[in-house]
Parts: structure tokens; C-alpha cells; sequence
């Protein structure tokens, strides 16, 4: 069918299934998903919404010329984005701006009477750095009697999260990636200190003290929530106040963590200026060579040579295992308003495989691009000392990524990789060295140029994979 394959995450709507191809997505619906749609986008805020870019591109086609499976009533078509990324992989700052989108767009949803489904930064999608909503069929016509349903998920998801690092320093995106559902509000209550003179108080008695005991009142019980809403009085004025205030703690919210191992630092400090230079023009020639699709930047601390790639590329996604050096990048790729280069943290020794149904829901980092570049520039020396990542591993790794690498090898001389052996055991890795290296790249890949940097202590090499 044209190479249109179901999205594994887009089960959880009864009403509608993605569909992903190589160069577009479909989403298609079910009759009662068609009846929603048919009573929401002719509204013109919808209209507002798609010039302004805040949500996806979208065009209805014909259910018999859509190049996918199934009997649909209707069908949407959008373009199919650079790169799909996942909250757990954004900073602060990333998740920030996609929970304020999040709240504006249910906002004015509520004010012209249509209820949105679900609160889920899972349908938010960054493209460079701006944050856009591409559940399309997210929205319902709304009784008069509806809560906001996506209020719990909004907590578990955008807003405990923003709280554990704004109040308590607490990175959130292990405890994401380890739930693909958030952090529930009895566990936040604990994590807060609930009852605590010292705990954080903006947010934490409305949003999760009252919702952790919500949660144990209705766990076991038979009351109907919409009922017990409609009582209570739950019209749109309470909903958008509700919206408003949390709008409000958000936006006061920032980052308790200035500094980590990394934000200091930048491994341009064990560099001649000249070879910065030459480091430079390097990555330049290589990446130049053809226009690309995507180019990855692993380890891409403040982003210059995402920067230099992006001039050449569609895309660039660039990684780093720091949030804080990620959240700078980011703040600074915002300002530039760059709709390039997606800045993500991504702990190359701890990426992670996929999570939720099956472990296929949200596939893994690796298993969502192929970069027809890949950057691993004054990387593998962290993976092999720090992390006892064998080179061969990384090479392995590297030619299952990407046909093409531009990578720099610091030798075992070099002032940073002196720093890393100091506190390990003498000898333990004795094979960390430019010959062994290079003879495990020629293995898999032909260098095609190489240069000693000047500083003589590391060497950058132009690589394409063997067939």
C-alpha cells in the first residue's frame, strides 16, 4: 500500500489511526470521529491556528485516494515532520513552551465550545524550535456537562514534571521515560514533601494534594465523573479560570539548576585556536560536498557545528547528554526563531529502546531517523573512558546508523582524555589508541580524508560505510 505503515502509538484513539509513509502522514477516521471534525473545523479559530503554524498542516483527501488500509469515512493528510521526538528527551524549557501551547490551544477551544480530548505532550512535535500540536482529531463538540478530561494527563505529563525540576532540582525525563503514562499525583505528593513547611507551594495544593486524594476517592469506587462535575457547577468560566492560573504558574516557573558538569565546559578548550579552524573548515568540506536530508550531531554541546551542517542539510537533530547545555542551545535556536535544528538530550549511553504497548509505542532514538550525516565530533573518547563503551561498539553503532561520518578521534595524548584516565585503573585501556581506531573505521567504513588537527593530539576523519 504505497509503503504506508499504521503508527504502533496511535492505538490509543478508538476514533481515528495515523497512518506514516516516506514523505507524508494520514490520519484516518472512523464515522464518529468524522462527525467531531465535520462540527469543529469549519470553526475559524482552527483556521487562525494553521496560518500561525501552532498546529499541523492539514489537508482532507478522500478516503478511496488515500494510499492506506481500512474503511474510513474521512481522511486528513499532513506533511510528514524532519524528526519525531518525545518529552523525555526535551528540556525544561522545550516542555515549558509545549505545555503553554498545550493550554492555549484548549483554551480557545473552550471558549468556542469544543472540548479537547486529551493533554498529552505526545501530540506536540518540535520542528527546530517550535513547538507544534499535530493531533488533528483531538477535538470533540463539548456538552455542557464535560470536565476537562485531559486535566490529570496535563498534571502527569507537562506539569509535575516542570514542578520536580523548577522546585526541587529533579531532572524529569528519566521519570518520563520510565512511564509512558507520567508521574501520578499520589506519587508527586510524596515526591513534594505533601504537608511539609519547606515544600514547594505554588501549584502543589490545587494541583496535586486535592487530585492525589481525587485519585484514592474514585480508584475503587463507582461514581460517575462527569456527573459529579455537571454538580459541581463544572461550566467553561471555572475550566478557562482553571487554564489561566496554570498558565500563570508556568510561566513563573524556571530552571532551579544553573550550572552542571558540562554547561561550564566546552571541549573547544583543548584546542589552538587554529585548529578550531581547521575543525571547522573540515566539517564544512565534508557536509558540503551534497545537499542533505538530515544530519545528526552527537554531542553537539552549544550547537556551532549544527550550526555549520545546517546551512547544507533540510534538518539537523542536534544531541547532547547535558539538559542544561540542550536548554541553552534551545533558548538560543528560539531567539533565532531556526526552524533547522532540533536540539535534544539524549544520553547516548543510556538512549534508551522503545517504551509503553510492547515497547513499541515510542520507538527508540535510533529507531526513528536516518541521518545521511552523522557528526561524533570529541565523542568517542567520553563513550570509551567514562562510559566503557568499546570502540568497536560505537563503530558497529555508527555504521548501522548512517552512511556517511564525519568523526575526530582525540589521541591518548590528548589533554581531555589524560583528564578521563586520571582516575582510572592503569592499563584498563590500553587499546584506546589511534591505530586501534583506525583500524576498526576501516572495517566498516572508507576514510575518505583525514587531518591532524593542529595541537597534535587529535584527528578528524570524512568516512562513508562500506556496502
Amino acid at each position: 500500500m504505497s509503503g504506508f505503515k499504521a503508527d504502533p502509538g496511535s492505538f490509543r484513539d478508538p476514533l481515528s489511526r495515523v497512518f506514516v509513509g516516506h514523505d507524508a502522514v494520514y490520519r484516518a477516521f472512523t464515522e464518529m470521529g468524522k462527525a467531531d471534525l465535520d462540527a469543529v473545523w469549519s470553526k475559524p479559530f482552527i483556521e487562525k491556528w494553521l496560518k500561525r503554524g501552532d498546529l499541523i498542516a492539514t489537508d482532507f483527501v478522500s478516503p478511496a485516494s488515500a494510499p492506506i488500509e481500512g474503511d474510513w469515512a474521512t481522511v486528513m493528510r499532513h506533511p510528514k515532520l524532519p524528526f519525531i521526538s518525545y518529552p523525555y528527551e526535551w528540556t525544561f524549557s522545550m516542555l515549558r513552551d509545549a505545555a503553554l501551547l498545550q493550554l492555549k490551544l484548549t483554551k480557545t477551544a473552550l471558549k468556542n465550545g469544543v472540548g479537547v480530548k486529551d493533554a498529552t505532550p505526545y501530540n506536540v512535535q518540535f520542528v527546530g524550535s517550535k513547538p507544534v500540536f499535530i493531533d488533528a482529531g483531538s477535538f470533540e463538540v463539548r456538552q455542557p456537562s464535560d470536565p476537562w478530561y485531559g486535566y490529570l494527563q496535563f498534571c502527569q505529563l507537562y506539569l509535575y514534571p516542570l514542578m520536580l525540576q523548577a522546585h526541587l532540582g529533579v531532572g524529569f525525563q528519566p521519570l518520563l521515560r520510565g512511564s509512558v503514562n507520567g508521574i501520578d499525583p499520589v506519587t508527586m505528593r510524596k515526591l513534594l514533601g505533601a504537608g511539609k513547611p519547606w515544600a514547594p507551594r505554588r501549584g502543589r495544593l490545587t494541583n496535586v494534594v486535592f487530585h492525589a486524594m481525587a485519585q484514592q476517592r474514585f480508584a475503587n469506587s463507582d461514581v460517575e465523573i462527569r456527573k459529579e462535575a455537571s454538580a459541581a457547577g463544572m461550566n467553561p468560566k471555572i475550566l478557562i479560570a482553571t487554564m489561566e492560573k496554570l498558565t500563570k504558574t508556568i510561566k513563573k516557573m524556571s530552571l532551579s539548576d544553573k550550572r552542571s558538569t558540562w554547561s561550564e565546559y566546552s571541549e573547544r578548550g583543548h584546542y589552538v585556536e587554529s585548529s578550531l579552524d581547521e575543525k571547522e573548515r573540515f566539517v564544512r568540506d565534508a557536509v558540503a560536498i551534497q545537499h542533505r536530508s538530515q544530519v545528526w550531531d552527537l554531542g553537539c554541546n552549544d550547537g556551532r557545528f549544527s550550526h555549520i551542517a545546517s546551512a547544507h542539510a533540510d534538518s539537523v537533530v542536534a544531541a547532547d547528554a547535558d539538559p542544561l547545555v540542550v536548554d541553552r542551545l534551545y533558548r538560543a535556536l528560539k531567539s533565532e526563531q531556526n526552524s533547522k535544528i532540533l536540539p535534544l538530550y539524549i544520553d547516548l549511553a543510556d538512549s534508551g529502546g522503545g517504551i509503553g504497548w510492547r515497547g513499541m509505542e515510542r520507538p527508540g532514538f535510533f529507531n526513528r531517523g536516518n541521518p545521511d550525516v552523522v557528526l561524533y565530533l570529541a565523542v568517542i573518547h567520553h563513550m570509551a573512558i567514562t562510559h566503557n563503551v568499546p570502540l568497536g561498539s560505537q563503530i558497529d553503532m555508527l555504521a548501522e546508523l548512517t552512511p556517511e561520518l564525519v568523526i575526530e578521534f582525540p589521541h591518548n595524548d590528548d589533554p581531555m582524555v589524560q583528564r578521563l584516565l586520571r582516575n582510572k585503573r592503569d592499563g584498563i585501556h590500553a587499546d584506546y589508541t589511534l591505530s586501534v581506531f583506525e583500524k576498526l573505521l576501516q572495517a566498516r567504513f572508507d576514510v575518505r580524508s583525514s587531518k591532524l588537527l593542529d595541537g597534535g593530539t587529535r584527528t578528524i576523519f570524512h568516512a562513508t560505510r562500506r556496502d
